[in-house]
């Protein structure tokens, strides 16, 4: 699978159950908080034929969900909860199969608080 193959089919899962997606790369006005950010992360290519075809592709997809700065965590967590359990192991998505999917610890920035999910996944 090409990576915006990778990115667009976790994207619609996601885009199912949360519509306020920020994507890499797009210019666009930020919608209400909470919103969420796609992040593109790892990604390795594997082909142990010799004479190539029978790889797959194996990385992760950061999605962070992003709040209100100093309004408390809990809906922050529960909103990254929500994601995660949207990405259970084994779930297939086409030729994408999730293998893990967590929350990360959560931090502040100037302006906001974020708490990244990671979705690790493999594609042939």
């Amino acid at each position: 699978m090409t990576p915006s193959g990778i990115q667009n089919a976790i994207g619609q899962h996601l885009l199912a159950a949360f519509p306020r997606i920020v994507w890499p790369n797009r210019t666009t006005p930020l919608p209400a908080r909470p919103y969420l950010v796609m992040q593109n992360a790892a990604r390795s290519d594997t082909d142990r034929a010799l004479a190539g075809g029978k790889g797959y592709s194996e990385g992760r997809q950061i999605v962070v969900v992003v709040a209100d700065l100093n309004a408390f965590a809990t809906s922050a967590d529960d909103l990254a909860a929500t994601i995660r359990a949207r990405f259970p192991r084994a779930l297939r998505l086409g030729r994408l199969t999730i293998v893990r999917s967590q929350v990360l610890p959560g931090y502040t920035t100037d302006t906001d608080y974020r708490v990244p999910v990671s979705i690790d996944w493999i594609a042939v």
